[in-house]
């Protein structure tokens, strides 16, 4: 559900859990917290996405021979915001 202006509302107020998992954020992925606010307004969606990251990010090749290789990732994820016209 998008706000008057299109954009999809971001959780201001965190509960302990929240607070937890955005300390984790913070130290192990980025300083920008908009992408995680926004998911923290839906719990599923936050747990699918967190899901979804530990499974990507979780592992390496040769601890997991199903982990993607991360080089591969890097340019996966260059080539979607490339795709998405983002050029951070």
């Amino acid at each position: 559900m998008a706000n008057e202006h299109g954009y999809l509302p971001k959780v201001t107020e965190l509960d302990d859990k929240q607070q937890r998992r955005l300390d984790t954020w913070y130290a192990k992925a980025y300083t920008d917290d908009n992408l995680f606010r926004t998911l923290a307004a839906d719990e599923t969606t936050m747990d699918m996405f967190l899901g979804w990251v530990g499974a990507v990010y979780g592992g390496t090749p040769e601890e997991d021979p199903g982990a993607l290789d991360r080089h591969m990732l890097e340019m996966c994820r260059i080539r979607m915001a490339n795709r998405n016209e983002c050029f951070h």
